[in-house]
């Protein structure tokens, strides 16, 4: 959907037209899911996180300033909310038993499953990571926003989110490195 269309359907939902609003979720709520589940690692949390960042945004629909893009306003909806609730449940460095994550063997396996896997590792490893590391990591490596999206959404300076993505990248290096991958 085009920044011109959304734009219209904002003007209708500051109205109260929840038929336009209705048409928002379905077009962002993959992207808020996708975020949710990355930055939350549980379907049931993400599901929820969902609904939330929705009711945030049809409260605050009036709010919204079009001089960002709209996807950027619900990114930024989206990772408080998660961060308020990863701030609030403080998951065990052990959460995640990454022995129970199958490691690819043999010179047989075809390039794109490898591809998944790994990449389903290290969203794994994600878990592991502490809430602001996790989610500038997200944002930036796993969503491929900017740099300057990224200040946006989590409102941390450059040089906070550069720190925040060293320490996540190299974290998760070192785990990558330790399962012999």
């Amino acid at each position: 959907m085009e920044q011109g269309q959304i734009q219209n359907l904002i003007n209708k939902c500051a109205k109260g037209d929840t038929k336009a609003f209705a048409l928002l979720v379905a077009e962002f709520q993959p992207l808020v899911y996708r975020l949710a589940f990355r930055l939350l690692c549980n379907e049931d949390e993400a599901r929820d996180m969902v609904q939330e960042t929705f009711i945030k945004v049809w409260l605050s629909i009036g709010r919204y300033d079009a001089k960002f893009r709209f996807s950027t306003w619900i990114y930024k909806i989206t990772a408080n909310t998660c961060y308020d609730k990863l701030r609030a449940v403080q998951f065990p460095a052990d959460a995640i038993d990454i022995s129970t994550v199958p490691l690819l063997s043999g010179e047989d396996i075809e390039k794109h499953l490898i591809n998944r896997e790994l990449r389903e590792l290290i969203i794994a490893l994600t878990a592991e990571l502490t809430p602001a590391q996790r989610l500038v990591f997200t944002l930036r490596d796993l969503e491929e926003l900017e740099t300057a999206e990224v200040e946006t959404v989590t409102g941390l300076s450059a040089a906070q989110i550069k720190s925040n993505l060293y320490l996540a990248r190299k974290y998760i290096r070192e785990r990558i490195q330790i399962l012999n991958i």
